[in-house]
């Protein structure tokens, strides 16, 4: 695996760990081998969307049918052809898939697909085999390369933080934010408001918007809040 499939490793096993799964890398050709109550679970990873990662996903159903595939996240979501066609094979082929924020600080992993589980699956021994791998390892040594709608982009991400800060404030100038370490990237999200989280109260005056605050509320997001919540919190205390 390369530098990037490396990266994504880390966030995914503990993604997984937190979920309660054992994880191991590098099992039997698989870049990320997880159990739970019995139930094997494979994850293949890439830095980018491709054939060769379409069939070892394909390969890996040979020994169980919980088998995700696992890429960067996209930088435009859902809008692009291309993320619509990758997911409508994907989900033909009944083959998961998990994004990892590589470019945000959380790294946080995203269940866009789940794997179907309408196959009749007949690869037990397969299946014990890997688990037999993994029962036989006393140290993790190696490092492994339902759909949720709402897809925490980093534009998305980045968003949240603008309502994070907003928070609690009748209002907040550019100046204020500039201050606070924002972008000129970011104050560009407030004026174009393409979520509707935002409210305009003069040039260059922003509020949080009732839609704004709905998502703060927004369980998909709760990771997410909860990281930019502390963050500015702490430099309001600083």
């Amino acid at each position: 695996m390369g530098l990037a499939e490396t990266d994504l490793y880390e966030p995914i096993r503990r993604f997984l760990e937190e979920e309660g799964y054992e994880v191991q890398a590098e099992v039997k050709d698989c870049d990320i081998a997880a159990r739970k109550d019995g139930r094997l679970v494979v994850v293949e990873l890439k830095r980018s969307f491709q054939l060769k990662l379409v069939y070892q996903a394909m390969e890996r159903q040979r020994l169980t049918e919980y088998v995700y595939v696992a890429i960067p996240r996209p930088k435009k979501g859902q809008r692009e052809k291309s993320w619509k066609d990758m997911l409508r094979l994907l989900k033909r082929l009944e083959v998961g898939l998990l994004t990892v924020a590589l470019d945000s600080p959380l790294q946080s992993v995203e269940v866009v697909l789940e794997p179907s589980d309408s196959m009749v699956w007949k690869k037990k021994k397969k299946e014990a085999a890997v688990l037999r791998e993994m029962d036989g390892r006393n140290v993790s040594a190696n490092t492994g390369g339902a759909t949720r709608k709402k897809i925490v982009t980093a534009y998305r991400e980045r968003t949240l933080e603008l309502c994070c800060i907003l928070e609690g404030r009748t209002e907040v100038t550019y100046d204020q934010l500039r201050q606070l370490g924002l972008e000129e990237g970011q104050l560009a999200i407030l004026r174009s408001n393409f979520y509707r989280w935002f409210r305009r109260i003069s040039r260059g005056v922003y509020a949080l918007s009732e839609e704004g605050e709905a998502a703060l509320a927004e369980p998909a997001y709760g990771q997410v809040v909860a990281y930019y919540r502390e963050k500015h919190q702490h430099k309001e205390e600083v």
